[in-house]
């Protein structure tokens, strides 16, 4: 029987096809796709987790206040204040307005009641120190008053810009510059790949200091949404956008440029970010968010510019020693990770993946 007569094989099954389908999904090109698919995925789970658990639902706790007066007691000023709001406060008693004031400018205190012996007190709050705080305590100073048995009048000693009512434009900038910081040593990485050690930190640099120039005239002169000196605002924000290029860099070259935005996006955007303390103050957020807020570079960003902008003459020390201590460690790592793996010079091409034989074509052999 001629092989043409034999019989056809049988076509293959439904879930012979469907297997078949599932190893073509998950082998060559399409396998890269769909872990970036699934990791994706993930990540914007992670992002609506993190920001919903840091800001949703933002409960005060611990929230410290003061109180300036002779007929009524920290104990019983915080015991007032727990009844009426429902959470926590620490009240600290101060000898005197002055001092009360100090202690609200050096952002010991986000509020301070004055009461005398008459039937008037005196609340004073901050704005600029947390509008989320302010705005909480502020609500409730009728009531508060009426169960004192005092008429409050409200005091705001740092209000925020008419511009900003909630206080979120510094905010804004620190989360421009970190993301702006990472995107742009991205592309430069990308296409501007012949350069040197010397040339990437130089061009992060100049890059850094180009962006902080640029959204700080965008943010103040130009639009006028704050007001704030110009080159102290400048420098901080250009050493933001140092410190995320710097890292994202530093995992480029530990793990590879294809998944190095994975440990930065992680770093920046679900940590750093929201527990800045920037969109919701400090002790509005859960403990984790509060206590990684102070030693994240967002955070120390966001209380940099808070403090050039409405406390210029009370300035405090720790956000810029957080920044610096990132912007040296972050490149410090960068530099000897990158002077350890590919030396000062060039990173060398990637070799290309080899073409495949082409195929033998059969000749007939002739016949006698």
């Amino acid at each position: 029987m001629s092989s043409s007569d034999s019989p056809a094989a049988p076509d293959s099954t439904p879930v012979q096809r469907s297997l078949g389908a599932a190893k073509r999904a998950v082998t060559g090109p399409n396998k890269p796709a769909l872990i970036v698919s699934l990791l994706v995925s993930l990540f914007a789970a992670l992002f609506v987790t993190s920001y919903s658990l840091a800001m949703s639902n933002p409960q005060p706790h611990d929230v410290p206040i003061g109180i300036v007066s002779d007929t009524v007691t920290a104990a019983q000023f915080d015991q007032g204040l727990e009844n009426l709001e429902g959470t926590s406060f620490v009240v600290s008693s101060y000898s005197s307005v002055a001092a009360a004031k100090e202690a609200i400018d050096q952002q010991e205190i986000y509020a301070a009641l004055v009461t005398g012996s008459g039937t008037s007190a005196e609340l004073f709050i901050s704005s600029a120190s947390g509008a989320s705080i302010a705005k909480l305590i502020d609500a409730d100073a009728t009531e508060l008053g009426q169960k004192a048995g005092v008429s409050i009048t409200v005091t705001d000693l740092h209000p925020l810009s008419s511009s900003d009512p909630s206080g979120l434009v510094l905010f804004n900038l620190a989360l421009a510059a970190t993301i702006i910081g990472f995107v742009g040593a991205i592309q430069t990485r990308v296409n501007a790949a012949g350069l040197t050690l010397a040339g990437e930190l130089i061009w992060d640099a100049g890059r850094a200091i180009l962006v902080g120039l640029v959204i700080t005239l965008t943010t103040g002169p130009i639009f006028g949404f704050e007001s704030f000196p110009i080159v102290p605002v400048w420098a901080v924000l250009s050493c933001s956008v140092f410190i995320a290029g710097a890292v994202y860099s530093f995992w480029r070259v530990v793990i590879g440029g294809r998944w190095a935005l994975v440990p930065t996006w992680a770093l920046f955007i679900l940590i750093s970010n929201p527990s800045s303390g920037g969109a919701v103050a400090p002790q509005l957020l859960p403990p984790f968010y509060e206590f990684m807020g102070r030693w994240m570079p967002t955070g120390a960003t966001v209380r940099a510019l808070r403090d050039l902008t409405y406390f210029p003459d009370f300035p405090h020390a720790e956000p810029y020693l957080v920044l610096g201590a990132w912007l040296l460690g972050a490149t410090g790592a960068f530099v000897i990770a990158r002077s350890l793996k590919y030396g000062p010079g060039r990173i060398p091409a990637p070799a290309p993946d080899p073409k495949p034989e082409p195929a033998a074509t059969a000749t007939a052999a002739p016949t006698s």
